[in-house]
């Protein structure tokens, strides 16, 4: 099996304790997305492996404090400065980078082939990347950066419960949000949001409610309206005053209840069919929304 920097192979080659992953398809699913937990919180005093060489880069965002590190960048030792929690880095994997594990470190590391990156910059009619300006010796203060990553946090809790088109929304949004703001190419500014058009809300809610598995991306979508897929998802709420996975989720709902109502199918089989993960997270989800659970919010309508 090929080796990427995500999931095991990363966790392996940082020699870290722990490590959760989600992948996404974020670009009409030719290529994937991939952000890993990863976390060792106890220094080991040795050398890392070698991170995965690829055509990609890793970002990064610091879930604690980073007081020392030690780093080589294509076998040679550079001057690593410490890291603060909620700073970003930009790795590009093109390159070898070996550490040494002299500080216990916790992070969200997202996985972003070039491919995906040159599609976006496609959609967006803007221009690819070669390399960011950015050097990973020193952390950047990326408010956008650090606000997604910890909006997404709390999915790693329950990652088989995730809501794939809000995980998508994110990484696609980091993704682009880089490709703008530390692309040295760049020669416009970017798009701004406006709404959507009429026709526009509807093909993307019709599209959304025949795909309540979540199997559909923000990119997809974005094609559906004919405009950039970064300003889609601020485009889509400005319109419907909510984002895109939150709209999904109330179609869930709703279809479970339009279920529950009108057939005598078991909870768990209603989960499966409204695209939720099984039936205790349909009950999870639904008594927190709803605020009662599915079993007595039917057996009050069916009384």
């Amino acid at each position: 099996m090929e080796k990427v920097a995500y999931g095991q192979h990363l966790l392996k080659a940082l020699h870290a304790g722990e490590a959760q992953t989600m992948v996404t398809r974020p670009v009409l699913q030719k290529s994937e997305i991939a952000v890993t937990e990863v976390r060792r919180d106890i220094p080991e005093n040795d050398y890392t492996s070698a991170v995965p060489q690829e055509s990609a880069f890793l970002i990064t965002l610091n879930m604690r404090d980073w007081p020392k590190r030690i780093l080589w960048i294509d076998d040679k030792p550079v001057q690593a400065l410490p890291l603060g929690a909620g700073s970003s880095n930009i790795f590009d994997l093109r390159k070898k980078y070996i550490g040494y594990g002299v500080s216990s470190f916790h992070m969200m590391s997202f996985y972003v082939p070039r491919g995906v990156l040159a599609h976006i910059a496609e959609i967006d009619e803007a221009r690819d990347i070669d390399e960011f300006a950015h050097d990973p010796c020193s952390g950047i203060d990326d408010p956008v950066i650090r606000d997604l990553g910890l909006a997404l946090y709390p999915a790693f809790r329950r990652p088989e419960e995730a809501n794939m088109l809000f995980v998508d929304h994110v990484t696609t949004a980091i993704a682009a949000h880089v490709l703008r703001t530390y692309n040295p190419r760049a020669d416009r500014p970017a798009a701004t949001a406006g709404e959507l058009a009429k026709w526009q809300e509807a093909r993307v809610k019709d599209v959304i409610a025949a795909h309540l598995d979540g199997n559909v991306t923000i990119a997809q979508l974005a094609l559906e309206c004919g405009i950039p897929l970064s300003i889609f998802s601020d485009a889509f709420t400005s319109s419907v005053g909510m984002p895109p996975h939150k709209w999904l989720l109330e179609r869930r709902l709703e279809k479970a209840m339009e279920m529950m109502r009108q057939t005598k199918m078991s909870i768990a089989q209603i989960a499966m069919k409204c695209g939720f993960a099984g039936e205790r997270h349909l009950v999870r989800v639904f008594s927190r929304v709803v605020g009662n659970s599915p079993h007595a919010w039917r057996s009050a309508r069916l009384s």
